[in-house]
C-alpha cells in the first residue's frame, strides 16, 4: 500500500566530529538541535568492532547500507530504504514503464510460470501463452532458482537479447527461443463498455501514465455514443502516484479542493484545488472499492465522494492516509519516506480509518441476465444494478 512524490536535491556535505553528514539543501530548513555525540560515539564502535572483530569479513558498502536501512525503517511501516537495484525498479514501476519482453511470472516446480502476457510485448509477438513454463534462461536451468532472481534477469538494455527454453500445451516440445528486450509499458487501465451505455474502468494502480491512458479509455467507450454512467472499479488498487490520483479527481470535479496534506516541512503542506473543466462532471459514477483500495484509490474516492460526484460501493477501504516522499541517495540508492498525512476535501481523516461505502456488497448472489461474461463477477454485477437504478 503506497502513496508517493519524488523528489531529488543536490547534497551537501557537512563534517561534523568525525563523521560525514549528507543534507539535501533547501529542501527543508532543519531546527538547531545539539548532536548526540556520545550515540555517533556508539555507532563508530560499533562499526570498529564489526570490521575489526566479526567472524567474516564485511565490506564497507554493506555495513553503510545497513546502517541507512535500519534507521530508515524503523522510522514506519511505510518508510524504506531503497538500495540501487531495489530504487530502479521501484521507479520503473511509478514511471510505467521499463525495459523487458513483457512476462510477469509467479513460481514454478520446473522454473517460471507465465502469468501475464503484455500486449505488444517482445512476449506477445512471440506467441507465448499464460501458462506456459520456462525452464532455462541464457542456458541455464532455473528450476532451483528463486522467482525474483530468475525474472530480474528478464530486464536489462533496450536491444539486448535474452535466450530462454519454453515448454507449454502450445509446444509438441520445449522450444528455445530468443526475444530482445523492448520498452514495455505497464497498462494501468483495463476497460470494458456494458449495456445501456454503461463504461467500466479497472484501475490496477496509479503510474505516471494512467491519467492519460483513463482518457484514452473513455474515448474508446464513446466511440459509438457518449456514455451515461461509469464503473471506476479500485479493488486490490495498492495506491501509486500522488499527482495521478489528484489529477483523475479533477476530471470529474469543476471547482474546490480535492486533496489536503500535512506535514512539517512547508512543501508537505499543501491544498489542491479542482481546476479544469472536468469534462466527465456530468456521468452518473459508481466506484468500487474492497480492503486492498489503498492511498492513492482513497484519495480518488474520497474526493469524489465529498463533492458528492459518486457512489461508493463495496467494503470498507484500507486507510492508508499518509504520504512517503522518494529522495534519491548517491545517485543510485534512495529511501521513502513518510513526509505527510492527508485529508478529504471536507478534512475526513483517512490513515487507520478508511473509507466506508455508501453501499456495501451484499453476499445475497445475484442473477446475471445481461449476457455479458464480465457481469460474472458477483460486485461488479451487483455494481451495475446498483447503477441502473
Amino acid at each position: 500500500m503506497y502513496l508517493i512524490r519524488i523528489k531529488f536535491f543536490i547534497p551537501c556535505l557537512w563534517l561534523v566530529g568525525s563523521f560525514l553528514f549528507v543534507s539535501n539543501a533547501g529542501a527543508v530548513k532543519l531546527e538547531q538541535s545539539e548532536i548526540p555525540l556520545n550515540e555517533l560515539r556508539a555507532l563508530t564502535e560499533a562499526y570498529y568492532h564489526i570490521k575489526s572483530s566479526y567472524v567474516k569479513d564485511v565490506d564497507d558498502t554493506t555495513l553503510i547500507r545497513a546502517a541507512i536501512r535500519g534507521m530508515v525503517n524503523s522510522l514506519d511501516n511505510h518508510s524504506r530504504y531503497l538500495p540501487p537495484e531495489e530504487f530502479t525498479e521501484f521507479n520503473q514501476d511509478n514511471d510505467g514503464e521499463y525495459a523487458g519482453v513483457g512476462l510477469r511470472f509467479k513460481d514454478s516446480e520446473f522454473g517460471l510460470e507465465i502469468i501475464e502476457v503484455i500486449a505488444n510485448s517482445p512476449a506477445a509477438n512471440a506467441e507465448l501463452k499464460i501458462g506456459d513454463i520456462i525452464t532455462h534462461i541464457n542456458g541455464k536451468s532455473i528450476r532451483y532458482v528463486s522467482v525474483e532472481e530468475a525474472a530480474s534477469q528478464f530486464k536489462g538494455e533496450v536491444g539486448s537479447a535474452i535466450e530462454m527454453r519454453v515448454t507449454g500445451t502450445g509446444f509438441s516440445q520445449p522450444k528455445d527461443m530468443q526475444l530482445k528486450r523492448e520498452i514495455i509499458l505497464l497498462e494501468s487501465v483495463y476497460s470494458n463498455l456494458l449495456p445501456n451505455q454503461t463504461g467500466y474502468i479497472q484501475l490496477s494502480q496509479f503510474t505516471l501514465h494512467s491519467v492519460q491512458e483513463f482518457i484514452d479509455a473513455m474515448k474508446n467507450l464513446e466511440k459509438s455514443a457518449p456514455l451515461k454512467k461509469l464503473i471506476i472499479d479500485l479493488r486490490d488498487n495498492p495506491g501509486g502516484v500522488l499527482e495521478a490520483a489528484v489529477e483523475l479527481s479533477d476530471l470529474f470535479i469543476s471547482q474546490g479542493k480535492l486533496l489536503v496534506s500535512e506535514g512539517r516541512t512547508e512543501d508537505s503542506n499543501e491544498v489542491f484545488y479542482a481546476h479544469k473543466a472536468a469534462p466527465y462532471a456530468n456521468i452518473k459514477l459508481l466506484v468500487i472499492l474492497n480492503q486492498g483500495s489503498a492511498s492513492a484509490s482513497e484519495i480518488f474516492a474520497i474526493a469524489l465522494k465529498d463533492h458528492q460526484k459518486a457512489t461508493i460501493f463495496g467494503e470498507k477501504s484500507y486507510g492508508k492516509g499518509t504520504i512517503q516522499t522518494v529522495f534519491g541517495l548517491n545517485e543510485e540508492a534512495g529511501m521513502k519516506i513518510t513526509t505527510a498525512e492527508y485529508f478529504s476535501p471536507h478534512g475526513t481523516k483517512i490513515q487507520d480509518t478508511g473509507i466506508t461505502p455508501d453501499i456495501r456488497f451484499s453476499k445475497t448472489r445475484q442473477k446475471n441476465t445481461y449476457n455479458v461474461s464480465l457481469l460474472d463477477d458477483p460486485q461488479l454485477l451487483q455494481a451495475y444494478n446498483l447503477l441502473q437504478n
